[in-house]
Order: structure tokens, then C-alpha cells, then sequence
């Protein structure tokens, strides 16, 4: 079991330790669509400098992050996935929602 971080940084893979360490993607059991669909957010979020000002891009990022979490915590069974917001930097726990 883990407790990462998913969070955007320029020139870095986007899962950390809950220490501040960037983690190496191939050292996690994940899936080849996920880590492709961590690279495609990442190059979004490098292509721009991390610099996202425009509403409505920060919410499609920010949804795109919170599906790749979900992703992550369901491969990763049993650990613990927080998630960064790129612009406010506040911490959210990636949790299971069942519908009622």
C-alpha cells in the first residue's frame, strides 16, 4: 500500500510522496494507460509553465486530475491517493464516492 500525492509540477512526473519526493513511474504497479494518460496531463500542464489562468482550462485540468486519482487508487488497491489543485495548492483525499 501507498500514500501519494498527485500533483502537477513543470518538468516532473506528476506522483509524489507524501515527503515531497517525485516518484519514479515505473516503480509503481500501474497500468500502461494510466501512465500514458499521467503523461498526456503532465504535458498539458508543462506546455502552458504550470501557468493557468483561464477558468474553465483549470477545471477541465483539474477534472482530468481527478479522474487520473481515481484511477490510481483503484490500481493501487488499499492505499491512499491525495490529490494537489494546481492553482489553489489545497490537499483533497481522492475518496471513493458510491452513489445513493
Amino acid at each position: 500500500m501507498y500514500e501519494l500525492v498527485l500533483r502537477a509540477e513543470v518538468g516532473a512526473f506528476p506522483i509524489w510522496t507524501v515527503d515531497g519526493d517525485n516518484v519514479v513511474p515505473d516503480s509503481l504497479p500501474l497500468s500502461r494507460r494510466l501512465l500514458h494518460a499521467l503523461e498526456d496531463w503532465t504535458a498539458f500542464f508543462d506546455d502552458v509553465g504550470g501557468a493557468m489562468s483561464d477558468r474553465e482550462i483549470v477545471d477541465e485540468f483539474v477534472g482530468q486530475g481527478y479522474k487520473i486519482g481515481h484511477v490510481m487508487r483503484r490500481e493501487l488497491k488499499g492505499s491512499t491517493i491525495w490529490f494537489d489543485h494546481p492553482v489553489s495548492d489545497e490537499r483533497v483525499l481522492i475518496e471513493r464516492k458510491i452513489p445513493h
